[in-house]
């Protein structure tokens, strides 16, 4: 609980500055009256027995979030975001959960000093980042969870040039989930901090395209690491078609196991029957290295095949093609995905096969509820060594009221 009263210095500095900087009172007092309170009560329930445990882990939380944020006031606006877990019931015996579900406490999130002067607004503090190389928890996706990560950083985004948004920012601090001792996690010193560069253009009609560096600088100079992604997307009536290609440097592998790159290609739209949808994606990387994926939980989805369960972490190995498809059944007002993915590899957990399911159903508004099923199949095991087929199931049960 902590965490609720250590706010960003830059964040807090500037919030206690503004009543004796300015002098219209009444009109910074509009900017508090006039803001907009958010929030979300969230219930997530999951079981897992990961890798074929004999004993089935099982966890059911609440919780949830309010956020504040103030109105317009010459250009500055703050925003805040307090969090907050409590495990109902825990039967872990394996502790699958303890970097996901597995915390109680509180935590102020976001607390940001937000400026807006023209294309250009910088925003300084705790704060939520949605980029392909650095990401908060994304809903919906596999990262999804009760709770989300959060960034102390300093962005900078400008968007002068036309049909281009250009971000530049500096990660001083990072707020896991969970600290994976039952507990949420606090914002403690990212590495020796990371900076990263994105740009967005859709200069081209039906063609968006993206591109992100990041450059991570260890504690210890011998772990620093890199990242480059680029990503395409280009529409076609009902239809994208999308390329991605995400290369990393991790100093910390070693020099023969330092270099990862991955490659992927999506297409997905409607099937032009009802109101039927489908995805197919395939990623392919090389034998060098394991792919980095970059910072933050969000990150896990960056990859085409990753599994809106397990994630990406299959298709990043080395030397591994995977190939992943679904098809999208609207049925009344719930929306029922069906998928399979498979990975094939000559190394490390071998080949693995999926199948999964999910459900979504708004049934009330503002209400949602979302069933999700996974079933895993692993060629090879790490642990216990050798080779033997392991199985993993996952399911999880999300029900959540937005405000």
């Amino acid at each position: 609980m902590k965490n609720i009263t250590k706010l960003s210095f830059v964040t807090a500095l500037s919030m206690a500055s503004f009543p004796t900087c300015l002098s219209a009172n009444e009109t910074l007092a509009d900017a508090f009256t006039n803001g907009k309170i958010k929030g979300e009560i969230k219930s997530v329930y999951s079981s897992s027995n990961f890798l074929g445990n004999s004993k089935t882990d099982n966890i059911s939380t609440i919780g949830g979030s309010l956020g504040f944020i103030t109105a317009d006031f010459y250009g500055f606006s703050a925003g805040a975001t307090f969090q907050a877990s409590h495990v109902i019931d825990d039967r872990n015996k394996n502790n699958v959960f303890s970097s996901d579900l597995n915390a109680s406490g509180g935590v102020l999130s976001e607390a940001y000093l937000d400026y807006k002067l023209s294309n250009t607004s910088v925003k300084a503090g705790r704060q939520y980042i949605y980029t392909p190389l650095v990401s908060t928890a994304i809903d919906g996706k596999s990262s999804e969870s009760l709770l989300k990560d959060s960034f102390e950083a300093y962005l900078l985004t400008n968007s002068d040039i036309p049909n281009t948004t250009i971000v530049a920012g500096y990660v001083d601090k990072y707020q896991a989930k969970t600290d994976g001792n039952t507990d949420i996690g606090k914002f403690n010193d990212f590495e020796d901090g990371a900076y990263t560069l994105y740009v967005k253009n859709n200069s081209v009609e039906n063609l968006e395209l993206q591109a992100q560096y990041l450059d991570v600088n260890a504690t210890n100079s011998n772990n620093d690491r890199n990242n480059i992604y680029l990503q395409a997307d280009y529409k076609i009536g009902t239809h994208t078609i999308s390329a991605q290609y995400l290369s990393s440097k991790d100093e910390s592998k070693g020099s023969t196991l330092e270099d990862g790159e991955l490659y992927g290609i999506k297409a997905q739209g409607a099937l032009g029957i009802g109101k039927l949808g489908y995805l197919v994606a395939f990623n392919s990387s090389t034998k060098d290295g394991d792919v980095n994926l970059g910072a933050g939980a969000g990150t896990t989805d960056t990859a085409f095949t990753a599994m809106p369960v397990n994630g990406g972490g299959v298709p990043t190995r080395a030397n591994t093609d995977t190939l992943v498809g679904g098809l999208i059944v609207p049925v009344y007002d719930i929306t029922t995905i069906a998928y399979a993915g498979y990975s094939w590899s000559n190394g490390g957990l071998g080949d693995v096969s999926a199948v999964g399911a999910m459900a979504i159903y708004p049934f009330y508004e503002n209400f949602l509820l979302k069933v999700n099923y996974e079933h895993v199949e692993t060629e090879h095991t790490i642990i216990p060594a050798g080779i033997e087929e392991k199985n993993t199931d996952v399911a999880r049960v999300y029900l959540s009221y937005k405000f």
